[in-house]
């Protein structure tokens, strides 16, 4: 029985893909080089964001990288919004007494201002926030709280979710919220799949708060599973819905299937 939820933060519970996106191409404006497309910046970003820029940007000091990236993002982080069925999810785990955790790269000073914007503060027990490498905290996490890992499930958006999930030894699940497509997703081979949090709600409700029963009865996501519609991937939306160093820095819907399960990877 699932009585531990860790969550990441950007494309999971919040939305701040557009702003992230916004303020990496204000990065890389700065450093010369061309900006990415909505697409290109979803297919090339990846965590821990350290090895990004090392691809992109060798030449530029990470000191100088945060400080582009930070500035810009605090002129555009607010059109950072709470994701569509986050807010239900996290009083259904309230109210059935799941102790809940958030495991993320964001950076401190952006944590708590989205935080208090989307008013998360009350359905979250203990934020573990500016974590550049999760792979390197999720024992230090389930340690100090005194978690079973058997009992425990990881929610996230990226492959490297996924992986740190796998590290530590607990249920990985992997929502279509965010910056990984289900194609990069899937490769990671998570216990299952969303569209989005409620679904998530619904499998466990079904489940009685278990895993169990999705982890073998599917071998694959199904073909018809897509991506949630995005802007067109052409310029940064200056109005929109994640950040590198720190925030999570260098973060027409389709007929929807049930939650997917997804193939169980073997684990360290």
């Amino acid at each position: 029985m699932i009585r531990n939820i860790i969550f990441d933060w950007s494309g999971t519970l919040v939305d701040d893909l557009p702003a992230v996106w916004e303020a990496t191409n204000h990065v890389f404006s700065q450093a010369g080089i061309p900006t990415l497309t909505l697409d290109q910046f979803r297919a090339e970003f990846c965590l821990p964001f350290t090895g990004f820029y090392q691809r992109y940007t060798p030449h530029v000091p990470m000191a100088q990288l945060e400080e582009w990236f930070h500035g810009k993002f605090r002129q555009v982080q607010h059109s950072v919004e709470a994701l569509p069925h986050a807010r239900e999810f996290l009083q259904f785990c309230r109210e059935r007494g799941v102790k809940t955790f958030v495991l993320s790269t964001v950076h401190r000073e952006h944590f708590a201002l989205q935080n208090r914007k989307v008013g998360f503060e009350a359905f979250l027990d203990r934020p573990y926030v500016e974590i550049w490498d999760k792979r390197k905290k999720i024992h230090d996490l389930l340690a100090e709280n005194a978690l079973v890992a058997e009992e425990t499930l990881f929610i996230g958006d990226m492959e490297h979710d996924i992986e740190t999930a796998h590290h530590g030894g607990v249920g990985s699940c992997a929502v279509l919220t965010g910056y990984n497509s289900v194609q990069q997703l899937r490769s990671a081979r998570p216990d299952v799949i969303v569209e989005h949090l409620g679904e998530l709600r619904a499998l466990l409700e079904r489940n009685a708060m278990e895993l169990s029963a999705a982890r073998g009865s599917a071998a694959r996501v199904p073909s018809t599973v897509r991506e949630p519609a995005r802007l067109p991937a052409t310029a940064p939306r200056p109005r929109g819905r994640r950040t590198p160093p720190g925030a999570r820095f260098p973060s027409a819907r389709p007929a929807r299937p049930a939650a997917v399960p997804a193939p169980r990877a073997r684990r360290p």
